[in-house]
């Protein structure tokens, strides 16, 4: 495609339609990675405060958090993709 200076070229129009994967899945496991990974550290948390790594329970809470907060977000997707599809065309 060459782009002197008398050519008009048009941009290719693409059609945008969302994904059907809704992702409700992968949020919620990530989310719960998160929790277990949080469990996991909290008796650890007087040897993570001596090496200097008391910042990782704080990374995994804040982690939890996001993926619950990311959790609602795909669930209202979810759930508005399908009442797109069910309303009759």
């Amino acid at each position: 495609m060459s782009t002197q200076a008398g050519d008009k070229a048009e941009p290719d129009v693409v059609e945008l339609r969302p994904l059907p994967y809704d992702g409700v899945r992968s949020v919620a496991v990530g989310t719960v990675m998160w929790l277990i990974a949080l469990l996991v550290m909290i008796p650890f948390a007087d040897d993570l405060r001596a090496d200097g790594r008391l910042w990782w329970i704080a990374t995994a809470a804040v982690g939890f958090v996001l993926g619950l907060m990311g959790l609602w977000v795909v669930v209202r997707r979810r759930n508005r993709l399908r009442a797109t599809a069910a309303e009759p065309d």
